[in-house]
């Protein structure tokens, strides 16, 4: 810049051209005023600001502006901006998403459905008003998965102005949160009622982790009627929520047990309407939350009422006549004094498989069916399920609430699978291509379903029980003699049911036990 010029003056940004004008006159007259002794002044030239025009683009005017921190580096203020404007944009796609979903369901027709349909006001509490389920508190998740977050603390229900409300909307972004968002399960008319369904799904489990695949597919049987449902589901979690919390007359767990013995009666009596399918579902889920929660005599009536349905029948097992099976596997009988011929039937079980393991050990033998030989090996997918362990929980330490308390039901259907295995075993014995292909799909189950990587016999002998390989190796008494056999080894004393456990694995293993059957034996019939 030269010495001669002085740099232009810029005047700030005013709103009228009349108060502009008079501003400028006064600075002119101050700046040509002064002394005669001052040199002379060079005029100065006032240049105005302009300002940009305004624009009447639409998106113009709406634009959003974000505050941000001065202090803030470049990086961090961008970071600011974008993450509020991706914020906004959702917020955005979720209300026309909404709007959008309403409206094509609007038109919709209404699908048939088999059992009643439930009230318009799913969040209406009049069924309980009598009885007052409200001993623990609700819980709300704000997941499309799960009513509740497994393995968290149980937290405060919503007011009952927010349950009440009813939004006109089939699926709403309250209804998108539950469970249950079409009212498609039997017999739920409350939000209690899908509390409860959601333990069974997501919150009940064994030490041995959730097992996943057998209460899905129970969940799904018992959908197909209101009372499996009532029976099966809704009233097994209310007692198990009640000993879960140490409630001792829990109001919520009695209705739901009445409303299943009042469904079960008529059912019997044949008022109700209900197939025999439905009906030994029923009485198999009746059994078992009576042997855990209630009393062992009534268990065992509900359990031969539905062994009475199911006993004669052959060929393919259903999801009902399995989850029969394995109730009856995992029930704990009063403790008894063993028959004598329970005692011969025990002892008479290690001397066939000994026989079994004689013959599958020759060279010939192995020749044909090598997979035998290493079947049960150590390194079989095999040894972590029917081994004597040990056996690492897979539930995390806070999710262990959750276990099924005094059912041990892991050592039960391990053992249990020791005996069918051995016992399909010797029914193919006459076969060697049998036995290899036996072999091969109880290794094709465990890798299938993980059972190598995250051991759970009770899967494990649901899948036996599924025989869900070809015709000719099915026999429909296995799983009845198994369940036979297992009553007897239940009443043994702890140390001797460890032992014959022992004896059945080293022969599957095809080595001799350590403690022989001979030892067995004269321990068992030997004098008290």
């Amino acid at each position: 810049m030269s010495a001669d010029r002085l740099p232009l003056a810029e005047s700030t940004p005013l709103d009228s051209s009349s108060t502009s004008g008079v501003r400028v006159d006064e600075l002119t007259n101050t700046l040509s005023s002064g002394t005669s002794s001052d040199p002379p002044q060079i005029p100065v030239r006032i240049r105005r600001r302009r300002h940009l025009p305004m624009s009447d683009d639409q998106s113009s005017r709406n634009q959003i502006f974000y505050f941000v921190d001065s202090n803030s580096s470049s990086r961090e203020k961008r970071a600011h901006v974008m993450r509020h404007h991706v914020q906004e944009k959702r917020r955005q796609r979720k209300s026309s998403h909404s709007r959008a979903d309403g409206d094509r369901r609007g038109s919709r027709p209404l699908r048939y459905s088999p059992w009643p349909h439930k009230r318009t006001d799913v969040d209406n509490h009049d069924d309980y008003e009598p009885i007052a389920p409200q001993e623990v508190p609700s819980e709300t998740s704000i997941n499309g998965h799960s009513l509740i977050p497994f393995g968290l603390p149980p937290v405060q229900s919503p007011p009952e102005s927010v349950d009440g409300y009813q939004s006109p909307s089939p699926v709403t972004m309250l209804d998108a949160s539950r469970k249950d968002p079409f009212n498609s399960l039997p017999g739920v008319y409350s939000r209690d009622d899908q509390e409860l369904a959601d333990y069974w799904t997501n919150r009940l489990t064994y030490w041995s982790g959730q097992n996943k695949y057998i209460k899905d597919l129970v969940f799904k049987a018992a959908m197909s009627h209101p009372l499996c449902f009532q029976a099966v589901i809704l009233t097994y979690c209310a007692r198990w929520k009640a000993q879960l919390y140490n409630l001792k007359d829990s109001k919520e767990a009695q209705y739901h047990l009445d409303k299943a013995v009042k469904g079960v009666e008529e059912a019997r009596i044949g008022s109700a309407g209900v197939d025999e399918d439905n009906l030994a579902l029923a009485l198999s889920g009746m059994s078992l939350h009576e042997d855990r929660f209630g009393d062992k005599q009534v268990a065992r009536k509900y359990e031969d009422q539905a062994v009475e349905i199911l006993r004669s029948r052959s060929g393919t097992q259903s999801t009902v006549e399995v989850f029969m099976h394995y109730v009856r596997y995992v029930m704990i009988p009063p403790p008894m004094e063993m028959s004598e011929e329970g005692k011969r039937w025990l002892v008479s079980f290690l001397h066939a498989a000994e026989q079994l393991m004689h013959q599958h050990s020759t060279p010939s033998y192995l020749e044909s069916v090598p997979q035998r030989r290493t079947a049960f090996q150590m390194d079989s997918p095999l040894f972590p399920l029917l081994s004597s362990g040990p056996r690492p929980s897979q539930v995390p330490q806070d999710y262990r609430m959750y276990v099924v308390r005094n059912a041990p039901t892991q050592e039960i259907t391990r053992t249990a699978a020791l005996i069918y295995i051995t016992a399909a075993l010797w029914d193919l014995a006459a076969s060697e291509n049998k036995t290899g292909r036996f072999l091969n799909h109880l290794h094709h189950l465990v890798r299938l379903h993980n059972l190598d990587r995250y051991p759970a016999c009770e899967t494990f002998i649901w899948l036996l029980l599924e025989e869900g390989y070809g015709a000719d190796l099915k026999e429909s008494e296995r799983g009845w003699s198994t369940g036979e056999l297992l009553k007897m080894h239940k009443q043994l004393r702890p140390d001797l049911q460890f032992q014959y456990n022992e004896i059945l694995f080293s022969l599957l293993m095809l080595h001799p036990p350590i403690r022989g059957i001979d030892a067995f034996e004269e321990e068992l019939l030997g004098p008290i």
